[in-house]
C-alpha cells in the first residue's frame, strides 16, 4: 500500500466483507439443513422467505465493499477478481436453491386448495383465507426490494421496485405498507422518517418525505454522471473489461431514465473509455474501428469489448494449463531447476508477483536502498563509503553492475555527475578578500571550549497530499528567516518540491549557491493537538550532529516533565530546521533554570514540549569535539544576485531595504478573489437563509464529500476521558467546564443527538483554554476541528476557508483616529448567534457527561462553532449582507466598514451622531438578532 492510511482502511473493508461471507456462509448452512427435511412448514417457510430477502441486499453492499478494496489493493488485483468471482458464484447458487424451494412448495399448496376447495365450503373458506395470507405473508417477504440507505445510487431502483410491488399495492392497508418501509431502510434514509409515529395515517407523509430528500433529480444526474466519468484505468483482462462494460451500461441507463438524452452521447462515452484503455486494447480497436464503414456507435464497441474478453479469457484459461504443467514438469526433474531465469523489474507500476519483497543492503529492512531511513540520515561522505564497501552500483544502488554500465537513466539532480543524488557531497571553497564565497555551508565553525545545548525537538511531519508522516529531529532556531528540511526528508514524504529563487547567507554574508526549492508540509506536535502547514527550503544537509558530545542528563536535575526532544543529550542528526516564520508561536511563556549557577541549561516551554538549551557545567576539556561551536544563523534573500563584491553587497542591501520601505508605506491593495474563494461565496448566496427571529442561517462550504471523513469516535473518547481524569485532579476546572456546557444548551445552541453515532458525523474533540487574567471569560472550551479521523482527514480539511470579506484593519484604524468623537462596540458571541443548516449540524457532534458514572451523551452544536476553517467566513459574511439589506447608507457604511471581526470601531464628528447610529441599530435588530 501506498500510505499507512490506505493500509488501515483496506483492513477495515476486509473485516467488513469477512463479515458478508459469514453471513452468505449461514444463509448456506440454513437451506443444507432445509434440503434434509423431508418436508417443510410454513413456518419454515416463512422464515426462508424473510432471509431470502435479506440476502439479496446483501449482494449490493458486497459489490460496493469489493470494488472499493479492488481500487485499494491494485498490487492482487488478479486474487480481488477471483474472490468477487467466487462469492457471486455462491450466492447465485443459493439463491436459486431457495426461489426453488419456495416456488417448489407454494405450487404444492395451491394445488392441494384447490382439491380441499371441491370438497367443503369449510374447506373452501380455509383456502380462501390461506389465499389471502399467502398475498400479505408469503409474498411480500420474497420480493427482491433491496434495502435503502440514504445512497442516490440505490434511490432509482428502490423507488421503482417499493412503488410497483408495494406503495401502489391496493392490496395492502397503509400500517402494513408503513411497516414494510420501516424493514427495507437504513442509515440516513431510516434517519428521515424516525420522527414519524407508525400509523395508518403518516404512512403517507412517510413516502413523501423519503422522495421530497432523496427524489432529487439534480443530485442524482451528478452522482451518476461522477461515476460514469470517473473510473480506473481499465487492465489487459476478462474481468477488468467486463467489469467496465457493466459499469457504463449501469450508469447509461440510470441516466437515461432520469431524462438525459445518453442515446447521443456514444462519441463522448467511446472517447472517454480508449482513454483509459490499455494500449494493446485501444490498438485492437483501433484496427477494429478502421474496418467499419459508418461511425462506431457505442453497441458496436461494446461487442468489440466483449469478443476482446473473451479471446482474454481464452489465452489467460491456456497459458495458466501450461505454466502448471510447466510447474509440474519442473517438480520431476530437478536439473530443469539450472535453466531458470530471474527478470528484475524496475518500474515502480510493474509488479511480477504480489508478494515480492526487498531486502535492503544496508539494515536488512524490506525496502530498497535509497528508501533507508537509516541510510538516508547519514552523511554524503558515509553514504559514499557504505556504497563502496557493499560493492553497489554507484547511480542505481543496486548490485552485479557499475555505474558505468548502469542502463538506468539519469544523474545527480545538483551536479549533473553519473552518480545518484543521495552521493553527492557539497564541496566548501576557501573564503576570499574581495568577493563572496559561492559555496560556503550554512552551518559556521569557530574555536570553542565549552558546550552549549540547542533546542531541538522530535516532531511529526506529513505529506498534505498522501498524508504519509514520519518523526524528525528539528533545530529551532530563531536567528533563521526561513524554516529547512533535509532532502532525506523531502524524498522519504515524496513531497514535491517547487523552484524558489531564494539565495541563502550566513555569518558574514556567506552564501550557499545552490539551486533551491521549497516544499509544503504538516507539522504536528508530539505533545499537544498543535499543528500547522508550512513551507520550507530544501538543503541537502542542514547541521552536523546536535549535541556533539554525549552526556547524563541525570547529572543537570531533570525535573520529569513531557519534553519536546527525550533524548536531547545524545548526538543525533538534524533533519529539520524551524526558523523564525513559526519559532515564536512555537515558544511559551514559562521558564526554569537547571541549578543555580549562571551556566546552566535552562527549560523553556513550548507547544512542542519543553525545550533544553544553554551552556552545559563541568565538563572535562577532552569531552569537547573538535572545539567546534554551531551557528544557524540564515538571511534568506529572494532577488540576491551572485558574484558581487563587498562595496555592491553594502549597495544592494541599502537599495534593497530602500524598495521594501516604501513597499511597506504603500496603501494596501484588494486582492482578486482566487476560484476557491469565488465558490465559497456562491455557495453562501445559494444555500443561506433567515430562520423567523430574523436570524442567518448558513451550511458549511465544503469541497469534498462527508463519505471521506473516517471513524472520529475513538479519538474524541479518548481525549474526553483525559478531560474527565483533569477533572479529577481540578474539580473548580470540571464546575467551570460544566457551567459552560449547560448555558451553551440553554442558549439553544446545542441539543442532544437522537443517535449516538450517526452516519457520516464528526466529533469534535474538545479542550478548555484558561485565561486567568480575562476579565468577563476565565475559561473558555475549545473545539478542536483539525482532529484527524481513521481515514487521515479531518473536519477542516473538507471546508472551503472563504475570502475575507471585512475592509483591513489599517483602514479601519486610519478612520478611527480621524474625528474626535469614537465609538466601540463588541457583539457578544458573535459566531454562535448564526445558525447552522440541519444537515451539517453532525459535522459537530462532541461527547459530555456530568458525572462520570452516567453514559456518554452525543450532543450537537447548532451554530457556527469557532474552530472551523469556515467559521470566520460565515459569520463575517452575515454581518456583510446585514450591511447590504439596510436601507440606511450611514447604517449600511458602518455595518460594512467599521466591523473588525467581532468589534465596531467608528469615528464621528458631532456627538449626536451617536443618538442616530443607536438608533439605526435598532431598526438593524428587527431584521437579524446580532447585536
Amino acid at each position: 500500500m501506498s500510505t499507512e492510511t490506505e493500509a488501515r482502511e483496506l483492513k477495515v473493508l476486509n473485516i467488513k466483507r469477512s463479515n458478508i461471507k459469514g453471513r452468505l456462509t449461514k444463509f448456506k448452512n440454513f437451506i443444507d439443513n432445509l434440503k434434509t427435511l423431508e418436508s417443510i412448514s410454513d413456518v419454515e417457510l416463512t422464515e426462508l422467505a424473510m432471509k431470502l430477502s435479506r440476502i439479496e441486499a446483501l449482494f449490493i453492499e458486497f459489490e460496493e465493499l469489493q470494488n472499493q478494496i479492488e481500487f485499494l489493493n491494485i498490487s492482487n488485483q488478479e486474487i480481488e477478481l477471483t474472490t468477487r468471482d467466487i462469492f457471486e458464484q455462491d450466492f447465485d447458487h443459493y439463491i436459486s436453491l431457495a426461489q426453488n424451494i419456495i416456488k417448489t412448495y407454494s405450487t404444492s399448496k395451491s394445488a392441494n386448495c384447490e382439491i380441499h376447495s371441491s370438497s367443503s365450503n369449510h374447506s373452501n373458506n380455509s383456502c380462501q383465507h390461506s389465499d389471502n395470507y399467502e398475498t400479505l405473508g408469503f409474498k411480500l417477504p420474497i420480493i427482491k426490494i433491496p434495502s435503502f440507505d440514504g445512497t442516490y445510487f440505490k434511490w432509482l431502483e428502490f423507488k421503482e421496485t417499493f412503488s410497483s410491488l408495494v406503495h401502489e399495492n391496493s392490496k395492502i392497508k397503509n400500517i402494513h405498507k408503513f411497516h414494510y418501509l420501516n424493514s427495507y431502510l437504513e442509515g440516513e434514509a431510516a434517519r428521515v422518517i424516525s420522527n414519524l409515529e407508525v400509523s395508518d395515517q403518516n404512512y403517507s407523509q412517510a413516502w413523501q418525505l423519503l422522495c421530497e430528500r432523496f427524489d432529487n433529480k439534480r443530485q442524482l444526474i451528478n452522482n451518476h454522471l461522477k461515476s460514469l466519468f470517473n473510473f480506473e484505468y481499465v487492465r489487459e483482462t476478462d474481468k477488468s473489461l467486463r467489469f467496465i462494460t457493466d459499469h457504463i451500461t449501469k450508469n447509461l441507463r440510470a441516466l437515461s431514465t432520469l431524462g438525459l438524452p445518453t442515446d447521443k452521447w456514444d462519441v463522448l462515452i467511446i472517447y472517454v473509455i480508449t482513454a483509459k484503455l490499455d494500449s494493446a486494447t485501444s490498438f485492437k480497436w483501433e484496427e477494429h474501428r478502421n474496418s467499419l464503414c459508418d461511425k462506431p456507435t457505442l453497441s458496436d464497441f461494446f461487442t468489440f469489448l466483449r469478443k476482446r474478453a473473451d479471446i482474454l479469457e481464452i489465452v489467460h484459461r491456456n497459458k495458466q494449463e501450461k505454466q502448471n504443467k510447466i510447474k509440474y514438469t519442473n517438480s520431476t526433474a530437478p536439473y530443469n531447476k539450472m535453466q531458470t531465469k530471474s527478470f528484475v523489474v524496475t518500474s515502480k507500476y510493474a509488479v511480477s508477483n504480489s508478494n515480492k519483497t526487498f531486502e535492503c543492503a544496508h539494515c536488512k529492512g524490506n525496502h530498497r536502498l535509497y528508501e533507508c531511513y537509516s541510510f538516508k540520515a547519514k552523511s554524503p561522505e558515509d553514504r559514499n563509503s557504505i556504497v563502496a564497501s557493499l560493492k553497489l552500483c554507484k547511480n542505481c544502488l543496486r548490485s552485479g553492475h557499475v555505474a558505468d554500465n548502469c542502463k538506468l537513466p539519469g544523474s545527480c539532480r545538483s551536479c549533473k555527475k553519473r552518480h545518484n543524488s543521495l552521493l553527492h557531497i557539497i564541496k566548501e571553497c576557501e573564503n576570499s578578500s574581495n568577493s563572496v564565497p559561492p559555496d560556503q555551508s550554512v552551518v559556521m565553525s569557530v574555536l570553542s571550549s565549552t558546550e552549549v545545548l540547542l533546542c531541538t525537538a522530535k516532531v511529526l511531519v506529513s505529506n498534505p497530499i498522501t498524508k504519509k508522516s514520519i518523526t524528525v529531529r528539528a533545530l529551532l532556531d530563531c536567528g533563521s528567516q526561513s524554516s529547512f528540511i533535509t532532502e532525506s526528508v523531502q524524498q522519504i514524504l515524496n513531497l514535491t518540491p517547487q523552484p524558489s529563487n531564494v539565495n541563502i547567507l550566513g555569518i558574514g554574508n556567506a552564501q550557499v549557491n545552490l539551486n533551491t526549492k521549497r516544499c509544503i508540509l504538516r507539522l504536528q506536535s508530539n505533545n499537544s493537538s498543535f499543528n500547522v502547514t508550512m513551507s520550507c527550503l530544501v538543503l541537502p544537509i542542514i547541521s552536523s550532529n546536535l549535541p556533539k558530545i554525549s552526556f547524563d542528563y541525570k547529572d543537570i536535575n531533570l525535573p520529569k516533565l513531557e519534553l519536546a526532544d527525550p533524548s536531547f543529550n545524545e548526538p543525533s542528526p538534524i533533519d529539520m530546521l524551524i526558523g523564525a516564520d513559526l519559532f515564536w508561536d512555537l515558544i511559551g511563556s514559562e521558564q526554569r533554570r537547571l541549578g543555580d549557577q549562571t551556566k546552566t541549561p535552562n527549560l523553556r516551554s513550548s507547544k512542542l514540549g519543553w525545550l533544553v538549551a544553554g551552556p552545559l557545567p563541568n565538563l572535562p576539556k577532552n569531552s569537547i569535539t573538535n572545539n567546534l561551536s554551531i551557528c544557524n544563523f540564515c538571511l534568506k534573500d529572494d532577488n540576491f544576485p551572485n558574484n558581487l563584491s563587498i562595496d555592491q553587497h553594502e549597495n544592494y542591501n541599502f537599495e534593497e531595504a530602500l524598495s521594501r520601505f516604501s513597499e511597506l508605506e504603500c496603501f494596501p491593495h484588494n486582492k482578486p478573489l482566487t476560484q476557491e474563494e469565488k465558490l465559497c461565496e456562491q455557495h453562501f448566496l445559494s444555500t443561506t437563509t433567515r430562520l423567523s427571529d430574523g436570524r442567518f442561517c448558513v451550511s458549511l462550504p465544503l469541497r469534498d464529500d462527508r463519505d471521506c471523513l473516517g471513524d472520529s469516535y475513538q479519538l474524541a473518547k479518548k481525549r474526553f476521558l483525559n478531560l474527565e481524569a483533569r477533572f479529577k485532579r481540578q474539580p473548580e476546572l470540571k464546575k467551570a467546564y460544566s457551567d459552560f456546557i449547560r448555558e451553551y444548551a440553554e442558549l439553544g445552541h446545542l441539543n442532544e443527538s437522537k443517535i449516538p453515532k450517526p452516519i457520516n458525523s464528526f466529533f469534535l474533540p474538545h479542550h478548555p483554554v484558561i485565561r486567568e487574567k480575562s476579565e468577563s471569560t476565565k475559561l473558555r472550551v475549545v473545539f478542536d476541528a483539525s482532529a484527524r479521523s481513521t481515514s487521515g482527514l479531518s473536519v477542516n480539511d473538507l471546508q472551503m476557508i472563504g475570502p475575507t470579506i471585512q475592509d483591513s484593519l489599517f483602514n479601519i484604524l486610519i478612520r478611527f483616529r480621524q474625528y474626535k468623537y469614537i465609538l466601540s462596540g463588541d457583539i457578544e458571541k458573535m459566531y454562535r448567534q448564526v445558525s447552522l443548516r440541519e444537515s451539517d449540524r453532525d459535522l459537530q457532534l462532541i461527547l459530555w457527561r456530568e458525572n462520570e458514572n452516567d453514559p456518554l451523551r452525543t450532543l450537537r452544536l447548532n451554530t457556527v462553532t469557532y474552530g472551523f476553517s469556515s467559521a470566520s467566513f460565515l459569520s463575517t459574511r452575515c454581518i456583510w449582507q446585514l450591511g447590504e439589506e439596510c436601507d440606511d447608507d450611514k447604517t449600511k457604511n458602518t455595518i460594512q466598514q467599521d466591523f473588525t471581526v467581532t468589534i465596531c470601531l467608528q469615528a464621528l464628528i458631532p456627538s449626536r451622531s451617536f443618538v442616530t447610529f443607536s438608533v439605526l441599530c435598532q431598526m438593524s435588530q428587527q431584521k437579524v438578532v446580532f447585536i
